[in-house]
């Protein structure tokens, strides 16, 4: 007799083997997935009773990262306003000493140096109002992607920059210092289209500009105001516009009208001294501005802190729920790999066995 046994009666046995291989197959699949990705399955459904908890994570770490995002765009933006609100006041403390050079006897060509250097500033300006950080305009608010000034190449040469050239040219004739200031400062306030060196959604009053910053989400229900707005301010009065970049930007134009003056020029004097005592306000009040913007830097600083550590403890409950014990998986797949090859090993005996295998 040499009928085969795995022929007849091994033939049971020889199923139980086969189902038991493929079942270790599947777990050899499931272990070498673990070992490469990391993660306990493919899918949530595979995660067994961690399953809800990682569903529940994974939300809620895209929501931290994107409030991290928002803090670093708004941290870009302030670093480029910081920046440029520098450059401002220093525009301003220049004119300032400026002003104090021909505030006493003066001469026509004292006052037309510090008249050109006016001129340069006021072009100096009209560029950094419309700095952007390479997304947007940081002095446009809300309505980013729109230059806050409409056209600064004729800052110099506008509607507003005439107008009141032609006010303080009536100095000492039809105009006194007061009166220079008060219709210099009405000229300045205005909205109209045709005058205003702005752009159409910043061509408000100073409360309406500081009601148009950008607001970023930083947390729950959690909005941080970020940016300077070129016209923000105050209530406008008979001496300012409320908003002291638009008042700087007058004593420039002022200061670059005054071209042909000196101090025995009727009312000069009186108004140099009210155009010093503007602009020491002014400087204070965008030094004050500066400050803001690095109070909101600091703050977003700690913001960013916390969102980092909550987005480390959320990635880590989150691997906590399905992450795998690397080297626990190495030694179940060995140790399956050894039982599969003894199982392929015991599968080709029993082809080889026969009746007489057993007698």
């Amino acid at each position: 007799m040499s009928t085969s046994i795995g022929q007849y009666g091994n033939a049971g046995a020889a199923l139980i083997l086969a189902a038991g291989i493929k079942e270790m197959t599947l777990s050899q699949q499931t272990l070498s997935w673990q070992q490469s990705a990391g993660t306990l399955s493919e899918t949530y459904a595979g995660l067994g009773s961690t399953r809800a908890s990682a569903i529940s994570l994974t939300p809620k770490i895209t929501q931290v990262q994107a409030w991290q995002s928002n803090v670093s765009s708004a941290q870009n933006n302030l670093s480029a306003t910081s920046t440029a609100l520098q450059q401002i006041v220093t525009q301003a403390q220049a004119l300032a000493t400026s002003l104090l050079s021909i505030g006493g006897t003066t001469t026509p060509t004292t006052v037309a140096a510090a008249t050109t250097q006016a001129q340069d500033a006021l072009t100096a300006l009209a560029t950094t109002l419309n700095t952007s950080n390479g997304v947007g305009y940081v002095f446009a608010g809300q309505a980013s992607t729109e230059p806050p000034l409409k056209d600064p190449t004729s800052i110099s040469s506008g509607t507003l920059a005439t107008t009141i050239a032609g006010i303080v040219g009536s100095l000492g004739s039809s105009e006194d210092p007061a009166s220079v200031m008060t219709k210099t400062t009405s000229a300045a306030a205005d909205n109209t289209d045709s005058v205003s060196v702005f752009s159409a959604s910043l061509s408000v009053s100073g409360s309406a500009a500081t009601a148009l910053q950008q607001s970023v989400l930083t947390g729950d229900n959690t909005a941080t105001v970020i940016g300077t707005v070129a016209t923000q301010g105050t209530s406008a009065t008979s001496n300012s516009t409320g908003s002291p970049i638009r008042d700087l930007m007058r004593d420039m134009m002022i200061v670059s009208s005054m071209n042909g003056m000196s101090s025995s020029t009727n009312g000069f004097s009186d108004l140099v001294n009210q155009l010093h005592s503007s602009l020491e306000s002014t400087i204070s009040q965008l030094t004050d501005m500066e400050t803001s913007v690095g109070v909101t830097q600091n703050a977003l600083t700690s913001r960013s802190t916390l969102l980092s550590n909550m987005e480390t403890m959320l990635k880590t409950a989150l691997g906590n729920s399905r992450n795998v014990d690397i080297a626990e998986v190495a030694t179940q797949s060995s140790n399956l790999s050894t039982s599969l090859k003894a199982s392929y090993i015991l599968v080709a005996d029993m082809k080889d066995m026969t009746l007489a295998s057993y007698i």
